[in-house]
C-alpha cells in the first residue's frame, strides 16, 4: 500500500466560505481572516470596503491617531488601496483661537496622502461633526484635494451634510454623478455673488445631433445622468446648481432625475423661491417623490407651538411632477396634533387639487408613514396607545382620502394606498394583536371605495422586543 508523504487537507468550497464571511459582523471578520489564506481575501475585502474617518465614532483611538494608522497601513500594503468603495469624512472645524482645531484641520497632510492612494472609491460623504464643517477653514491644499477627489469619474454618489462654504459650481462639471444628497450645505458668498442675479433661463442644448452618436456612446451617456437627488435645508446650494447647470458647458444633467427626496426641515425662503421652479424645469421625469421626516423632535414641547416654522405647501406641488408614480410621505407622530406642522392636511389639499383639475395622473402608489421612530434614546419609553387609537379612528382623514382617490377620471392608475405605523422599540402600547387588527379594520371601514377595489393596505410595523 502506497502512502503519501503529504497529509490530507480538507478544503471548503470558496462559495461556502464567502457566504459565511458575508454574514459576519465587523469584529468577527477580524477573527475569520486569521483562519487560513482561503478565508483572508474575502474578509479583507469586507473589512476595507468602507473607510470612516470620524470624530464621533465609538472607538478607543482618537480620529487623529486613526488617520495616522490608516496612512501607515496603506503605505505598507499597497494591495489594500483598491479595496475601499466608500469614504466618510466627518469633522468639525474651528477658527476660534481658544479652541483646538478639528482633527481634519490637524491631519490635512495625511488626508491628502490617503486620498491620493484610494483608487476605487465610488461613494463619498463629507459630513459635519459635533459642530459644523466649514470648508473655508480647511487648508487650501486639502480643499483642492477633496474637490479633485469628489470630481473623479468613478465617484457616482456624493453626500454633503452640514458643510459650509463648499464650492458647488464644480459639481456641474461632474461627468459620472448619479446620486447627490445635499443637507444643510451652503456655498461661499463669493460663489453666490458671482451668480446673482441668477439667470434661470432654459438651458441651451448643444448643437451635436444626438442621433449621430454611436450606440456605445449613447449608452455611456445614459449612465452618467444624475438619477437621484436628496435635498434638505440647502436652498442656496440648489439655487446655485440650478443656475450653473444652465451653462452650455455644464455636464451634470439635472433634467433626468427619477428619484427625488426633500426634507421639510430648513425649508426656508430660498428653498421656497427655487423649489417650484426646480420641479417645473428639472423634474418632469421624476417617478418617485419622497417628502422626508420633518424637523427633529423639539426638546421642549412648547417649541412645537411657538418655535418652529409652519410646513411649506410648495413642498407638495404635485401638479409639477407629471411623471409621478410613487409618492411617499413621512409624518412625525408628535406633529399630528399641530395643523400647521402636520403634513396630512397639506397632503389632502395637494391631492384634492389634482382631483379638481380632472386631468389623469400616473400615480400608482401612495405610501403614508406615521413615524414613531425619531425618539430620543435618552428619554423614557413613550406610551402611544391613545395616538394609535385616535389616528385609526379619524374618520374625517381617511374618509376624505377615500373620496379623493376614488376619482377614477384622475387616479385611474392607482394600485394601492399603503398606511404604515412605524413603531419604535421605545414605543409602548396596551393594544393586543387582536385590538391592533380592529384598529386596522376601523381605518379600512372609512375607505369603502378603495377597499372595494382592493387598494388599501394598513401595516402596523411592530419591532422585535
Amino acid at each position: 500500500m502506497s502512502t503519501s508523504s503529504h497529509p490530507f487537507k480538507f478544503g471548503l468550497p470558496q462559495e461556502l466560505i464567502d457566504k459565511v464571511v458575508d454574514k459576519a459582523d465587523f469584529q468577527s471578520l477580524k477573527t475569520l481572516g486569521l483562519v487560513s489564506k482561503q478565508w483572508c481575501p474575502r474578509t479583507r475585502e469586507l473589512l476595507f470596503k468602507g473607510i470612516k474617518l470620524s470624530e464621533e465614532l465609538d472607538h478607543p483611538l482618537d480620529p487623529t491617531t486613526r488617520c495616522e494608522r490608516l496612512l501607515e497601513l496603506l503605505e505598507a500594503k499597497s494591495e489594500l488601496r483598491r479595496l475601499p468603495r466608500t469614504l466618510l469624512i466627518r469633522s468639525s472645524t474651528y477658527e476660534d483661537k481658544d479652541k483646538d482645531l478639528g482633527w481634519l484641520q490637524v491631519c490635512s497632510d495625511d488626508v491628502i496622502k490617503i486620498l491620493g492612494m484610494l483608487q476605487n472609491v465610488s461613494v463619498v460623504c463629507l459630513q459635519q461633526g459635533a459642530m459644523q464643517m466649514n470648508f473655508s477653514h480647511l487648508p487650501s491644499p486639502l480643499r483642492a484635494a477633496l474637490h479633485s477627489f469628489i470630481s473623479r469619474r468613478n465617484v457616482v454618489e456624493l453626500t454633503l451634510l452640514g458643510v459650509e462654504c463648499i464650492e458647488m459650481t464644480p459639481l456641474v462639471q461632474h461627468r459620472s454623478l448619479r446620486r447627490l444628497s445635499l443637507s444643510f450645505s451652503r456655498p461661499p458668498r463669493a460663489e453666490l455673488g458671482a451668480f446673482f442675479p441668477l439667470n434661470l433661463g432654459r438651458k441651451r442644448r448643444p448643437t451635436t445631433n444626438r442621433a449621430s452618436l454611436s450606440s456605445r456612446e449613447d449608452s455611456a451617456l445614459s449612465r452618467t445622468i444624475l438619477r437621484e437627488l436628496d435635498v434638505s435645508g440647502a436652498g442656496y446650494a440648489l439655487f446655485l446648481l440650478a443656475a450653473a447647470s444652465q451653462d452650455p458647458q455644464a455636464t451634470l444633467d439635472l433634467t433626468q432625475i427619477k428619484v427625488l427626496r426633500v426634507g421639510t426641515m430648513g425649508f426656508g425662503r430660498t428653498m421656497t423661491l427655487v423649489w417650484p421652479y426646480f420641479l417645473q424645469t428639472f423634474c418632469q421625469n421624476v417617478s418617485h417623490y419622497s417628502v422626508a421626516l420633518g424637523p427633529a423632535r423639539p426638546r421642549d414641547p412648547e417649541d412645537i407651538q411657538d418655535g418652529l416654522p409652519s410646513f411649506n405647501p410648495s413642498i407638495l406641488c404635485l401638479a409639477r411632477l407629471p411623471s409621478l408614480k410613487c409618492l411617499h410621505v413621512e409624518v412625525p407622530h408628535y406633529y399630528l396634533g399641530v395643523p400647521r406642522l402636520s403634513l396630512l392636511p397639506y397632503l389632502l389639499e395637494a391631492l384634492r387639487s389634482l382631483s379638481s383639475s380632472r386631468k389623469p395622473v400616473p400615480l400608482e402608489v401612495l405610501d403614508v408613514k406615521v413615524d414613531f421612530e425619531n425618539l430620543d434614546p435618552k428619554s423614557e419609553p413613550e406610551d402611544v396607545t391613545q395616538i394609535l387609537t385616535a389616528l385609526s379612528k379619524c374618520q374625517e382623514l381617511w374618509g376624505r382620502l377615500d373620496e379623493i382617490l376614488s376619482n377614477r377620471q384622475v387616479f385611474s392608475q392607482l394600485i394601492t394606498l399603503v398606511v404604515r405605523m412605524g413603531l419604535d422599540t421605545r414605543c409602548t402600547f396596551t393594544q393586543s394583536d387582536e385590538e391592533l387588527d380592529e384598529l386596522k379594520n376601523d381605518m379600512r371601514s372609512y375607505m369603502p371605495n378603495l377597499v372595494e377595489q382592493s387598494k388599501v393596505e394598513v401595516i402596523f410595523r411592530i419591532p422585535a422586543q
